[in-house]
């Protein structure tokens, strides 16, 4: 992938729009190539503060009627009106639209009115697209990180099922100290761990195996405006599970069952 290619696709990998093998491409590109990273590192900024300032207010409770009301108003009586209206002239459609289209009665505050309404209505009834750009950009980061463990055949640095072994194993390589958890008498062996990098900073991967699937389980500090708990995503097909617990962020990313990576958290949080 090229400069210009990146370019083009950067605000859809930034709204986590693009699928994860697009993803790794530009991933790759960004690694080898200061310039675009350095722009793209800009732009991530930039949409990361207007997220975090813009304001949000909620709609009253009764607007949406209201406004169903007026539009029904509106279309009964712009019924009314067409139904009332003369033949249009036929001579003068056949000279050209324009002049059809300019005489058609048309309410242009009935219009706007419209579509504030449907705004509004996909507003309140989707809730998962008023998720700020940032939150849905680092799920995005988070399944490409796991499906690039799997492609590459790299799912671990330091391969053990001791968590005596792992947890040693990140001491110098990380600015704070991962738990390590071994459930491997509930069905979840640990595998071993691995550095990768999300959010702009190094972090701890913790790998869990779950009858033939692989589970991997990130862990970095918390820091000021990072999202508490997002509960549970689905991306191309994958589960995401996000917690907080000791001030450290978790993301828990697999194929396997919502409910497996629910009991893999309780788990990890009890252990």
């Amino acid at each position: 992938m090229n400069c210009e290619e990146v370019k083009a696709l950067v605000d859809g990998y930034l709204d986590g729009e693009l699928d994860p093998v697009t993803n790794q491409s530009i991933e790759g590109h960004l690694r080898e190539c200061p310039l675009c990273d350095q722009a793209f590192k800009e732009h991530q900024t930039l949409a990361a503060a207007i997220s975090a300032v813009a304001p949000y207010h909620e709609a009253p409770v009764g607007l949406r009627e209201r406004i169903q009301s007026a539009l029904r108003d509106q279309t009964t009586q712009s019924t009314q009106d067409i139904a009332s209206k003369p033949p249009p002239d036929v001579a003068r459609e056949r000279r050209g639209l324009p002049g059809v289209l300019f005489e058609r009665p048309w309410n242009w505050l009935g219009l706007a009115a419209a579509l504030f309404a449907a705004v509004l209505i996909v507003w309140n009834l989707a809730p998962p697209w008023r998720r700020p750009a940032a939150e849905h950009f680092l799920a995005t980061e988070v399944l490409a990180g796991h499906i690039r463990s799997l492609m590459v055949d790299h799912l671990a640095d330091v391969v053990s099922t001791d968590q005596h072994t792992v947890k040693p194993w990140f001491d110098g390589k990380l600015d704070f100290a991962p738990s390590v958890a071994n459930p491997a008498g509930d069905g979840f062996p640990l595998v071993g761990g691995r550095l990768d990098y999300l959010d702009s900073r190094p972090v701890a991967a913790l790998v869990y195996q779950r009858r033939k699937h692989f589970i991997n389980v990130f862990i970095w500090p918390l820091r000021a405006g990072d999202i508490k708990d997002p509960g549970v995503l689905t991306l191309q097909g994958y589960h995401l599970l996000h917690w907080v617990d000791g001030g450290l962020n978790y993301w828990a990313v697999s194929d396997v069952g919502e409910n497996d990576l629910v009991t893999l958290r309780d788990l990890i949080k009890n252990l």
